[in-house]
């Protein structure tokens, strides 16, 4: 049932104090020996649940109670038995709970589920909202850190993710970058020169036409000049 909304919702929720809601989950920040109320109400208001449980989902994975409508709560360990105290109100899709003297034990996301049907064709409705209850131990009794190996986990995972996905925008954004800058297209040097020399011979050519043709000009006029001599 943990996935990864909680690996994140986590990280959110340890830089926030007290209460705050996110993502449809609850986090609830107390200290040892205080006490903490939750409500738990159903999705579906058009049938009548028969039933309600409490489970722990994330550092211990099992049931904390379960109660049948008009019958007392069953919870299954004798400490939880005496510190935690339900008020029944089925016929209105939801149940109140307070949780007394917290330790650092207690610590875990609480998901409720309502049950609907007849047993054993029943149908399991979970709660609105789930709750995440950590409660912080100031003592200097010794931590047994095998209990917060999962937590660890999954804070190590969800900073893995965010790092990933924080790359990947950044690599998206540098690859459209480029894109946005149109190169204006650069004409090779020895196209321009060859583009440059026809009209340089032309040129070149053009004077020598006028130089040859001055000269034969010249030519002609002196040839004349001579026959004129001898005509005399």
């Amino acid at each position: 049932m943990f996935s990864l909304k909680h690996a994140h919702v986590i990280i959110w929720f340890l830089m926030t104090p007290s209460v705050t809601a996110h993502g449809g989950i609850v986090y609830i920040h107390r200290v040892r020996n205080s006490s903490v109320d939750i409500s738990c109400e159903s999705a579906n208001k058009e049938e009548q649940p028969f039933a309600f449980s409490l489970k722990r989902i994330l550092l211990q994975s099992r049931q904390v109670l379960y109660l049948s409508k008009g019958r007392s709560p069953y919870i299954n360990t004798s400490d939880e038995k005496d510190r935690i105290t339900v008020r029944d109100e089925l016929e209105n899709h939801a149940i109140h709970l307070t949780i007394s003297n917290l330790q650092r034990r207690d610590t875990d996301v609480y998901h409720c589920v309502f049950h609907y049907g007849v047993l054993p064709y029943e149908k399991n409705v979970p709660g609105k909202t789930e709750f995440f209850i950590y409660v912080e131990d100031n003592s200097h009794e010794p931590y047994n850190c095998s209990n917060y190996l999962p937590l660890l986990y999954v804070i190590s995972g969800a900073a893995c993710l965010l790092g990933v996905l924080v790359f990947s925008i950044t690599a998206a954004y540098c690859c459209k970058c480029p894109k946005r800058r149109k190169l204006q297209p650069v004409v090779p040097v020895y196209e321009e020169m060859a583009g440059v020399r026809p009209a340089k011979g032309k040129a070149t050519r053009s004077h020598t036409d006028i130089a040859k043709l001055e000269e034969a000009n010249s030519s002609g006029a002196t040839l004349f000049g001579n026959q004129n001599l001898y005509v005399n």
